[in-house]
């Protein structure tokens, strides 16, 4: 009788196959599914993760809060206001003289000089001053001659940009790349507007020599 089962269970059914393949099959079925619900499993831990830790880099950058019912430390705000003034400045920078010399500050050889590791970006009252009139005529930066016949716009004037936004890109400029390193002091929205009232009557734009003359290297980095 024992035999007689044991041959019905390894005979074939109506399909062809037999219960013992049909059992394998199953199996390897179920272990078949398994195997694709790990890697998905993973992959939906994985995405929520960077997903939640984008949100919090975000929050860190950008000075979002996600409990903005919590009261922020001095620290904080601080920190928040800082973010803040950077963004802005670097906007500005990129919109005003981004085209000119390069988002990298690295300028366009033989046209316009590079601002990273210039010398002339050494005194506050000598870019406020080239800011406010602009400058024409062949300059040498970092011993490299540039010539740009339209010369350097007074975008104080000609972008009708405010004392604040002045300071904004000159500082920027000055705590930027290589410059960050020289550690100058920060130029008030003050010293700016006292540069330009001095100048309010000049109408030409300088050429290197004049604005060396009056604000020459090594006279300060204020």
């Amino acid at each position: 009788m024992s035999k007689n089962t044991g041959q019905a269970k390894g005979e074939a059914n109506g399909d062809g196959f037999t219960d013992t393949q049909l059992q394998e099959s199953h199996g390897q079925q179920q272990s078949s599914r398994a195997g694709l619900f790990l890697p998905f499993f993973l992959s939906l831990v994985a995405c929520s993760w960077f997903t939640w830790g984008g949100i919090a880099i975000s929050v860190d950058a950008n000075g979002f809060d996600l409990h903005p019912d919590r009261e922020m430390t001095p620290d904080e705000l601080a920190a928040r206001e800082a973010r803040a003034k950077a963004r802005m400045a670097e906007q500005l920078y990129v919109t005003y003289c981004g085209a000119c010399h390069q988002p990298h500050g690295g300028g366009i050889p033989g046209t316009y000089p590079p601002l990273d590791g210039s010398e002339w970006v050494d005194s506050g009252k000598r870019m406020a001053a080239l800011t406010y009139a602009g400058m024409i005529g062949k300059i040498e930066v970092l011993g490299q001659t540039y010539d740009n016949p339209t010369g350097m716009p007074a975008i104080s004037k000609t972008a009708n940009l405010k004392p604040e936004q002045i300071a904004s890109i000159v500082n920027y400029v000055r705590d930027t790349w290589s410059n960050a390193d020289k550690k100058y002091p920060e130029v008030t929205v003050e010293e700016i507007q006292a540069a330009q009232k001095e100048l309010e009557d000049r109408a030409n734009p300088w050429t290197p020599e004049e604005l060396l003359e009056k604000y020459p290297f090594g006279g300060g980095s204020e």
